[in-house]
């Protein structure tokens, strides 16, 4: 295929959602795009990205550099280079849960896979999280590095009274040797470097994900990148409010709308599983659950769609399988390319989620939050 007619929908250069608009307009492929910027320029001030002219010029400077240098296009992995790579990559994080830990394996090595979080209200999803967020900032080894990572709240979920805890359980259990004046200070750059950026609407969220190749310049530390949830904002806004914000105009229907939110969230899958692949980070995302309807039967699903449903590498679903035992749960690996249908039991404690058989083994009161008097605003 010659390269000047490769479908927009292909070309790295294009944002998913800029080529379906051009396509609109009669650019379909990579010819049209260049023979036509002005058709560029009216797509990219209908997203209303700035600055305008510079952000088209750079742009159609990539889309030429596509299509001149055709040799891009027959470069390839091999499967033996794919699987080495595989194999040198280090997890990126070791939760405290070994059954989880167990359970998700390769889902924490990061590298360009998308783990998504699924499960009902009370299950947990934002517990796993912020357990992630401190067993990848605390790592496994007491004289590695402290990390940092990125958490994106939309539902205004994260509690830093509750990180704070998981925190220090976290530090006194990997460096218990730190005497009180040092796990003080350890602590307090733990919570230094825990990035929460806080989305109200889906506008926000797409404008916070979209920022975060320029924010991740200069900070290789960090090793996730959290959003919860990814449902919320598409779920419960107002579907006039939402179109307006998308530029949908209000007379196209609901269909149009639905059809551009599925657009909008193929582009921020893209976008993180692009930050893990370039950073080497985890990324993970939440989703809501919901009921679906068949002929006779209906059954609990993700939520957001089949569409979306084929955005993640990895899916964990976590359910409550005791409401007479506070905490205690089970996680299932529900779409995995290794370890699929397997699961095990967690349970949340004040120290964060640990095996099931943890309280018993070892018992765990709340953490006295001792070392946290020497902090300072």
């Amino acid at each position: 295929m010659d390269a000047i007619s490769m479908d927009v929908r292909i070309l790295q250069s294009i944002p998913t959602p800029v080529a379906d608009a051009l396509i609109a307009k009669g650019c379909r492929q990579a010819a049209g795009v260049l023979a036509r910027p002005e058709a560029l320029k009216e797509v990219l001030a209908q997203h209303h990205v700035t600055p305008l002219e510079q952000r088209a010029e750079a742009m159609l400077k990539q889309c030429h550099q596509e299509v001149t240098q055709p040799a891009a296009w027959r470069r390839a992995d091999s499967a033996l280079s794919l699987l080495r790579k595989s194999q040198a990559r280090r997890p990126r994080a070791t939760l405290p849960c070994r059954g989880l830990d167990q359970l998700l394996g390769n889902a924490l090595c990061g590298g360009g896979a998308l783990l998504e979080v699924c499960g009902l209200p009370g299950s947990g999803k934002t517990q796993f999280c912020l357990q992630l967020c401190a067993a990848v900032q605390i790592p496994l080894d007491p004289n590695a590095r402290l990390a940092e990572a990125v958490f994106v709240d939309t539902e205004g979920s994260f509690v830093p009274e509750r990180y704070l805890q998981m925190c220090e359980a976290l530090l006194a259990e990997r460096r218990p040797h730190l005497d009180p004046p040092a796990a003080a200070k350890q602590l307090e750059t733990v919570m230094r470097q825990l990035h929460v950026c806080r989305a109200y609407d889906a506008t926000e969220l797409y404008a916070t994900i979209k920022q975060l190749p320029s924010f991740l310049k200069g900070r290789p530390l960090v090793g996730a990148i959290v959003v919860d949830s990814i449902a919320f904002s598409f779920r419960h806004e107002l579907m006039e409010n939402t179109a307006q914000r998308f530029f949908v105009p209000a007379d196209r229907g609901f269909h149009v709308f639905r059809c551009l939110e599925a657009e909008v969230l193929a582009d921020l899958a893209a976008s993180l599983r692009q930050l893990g692949a370039h950073h080497e980070l985890l990324a993970v995302v939440t989703n809501h659950m919901t009921t679906r309807f068949g002929e006779d039967q209906s059954w609990l699903a993700p939520a957001l769609g089949e569409s979306w449903a084929h955005q993640p590498s990895c899916q964990l679903r976590l359910e409550k399988t005791d409401w007479a035992s506070p905490g205690l749960g089970r996680a299932t690996l529900t779409k995995s390319v290794l370890k699929a249908n397997n699961s095990c039991a967690y349970r949340i404690l004040p120290a964060g989620l640990r095996d099931e058989d943890f309280g018993s083994a070892r018992p765990q009161g709340p953490p006295s939050h001792g070392c946290c008097g020497a902090w300072s605003s």
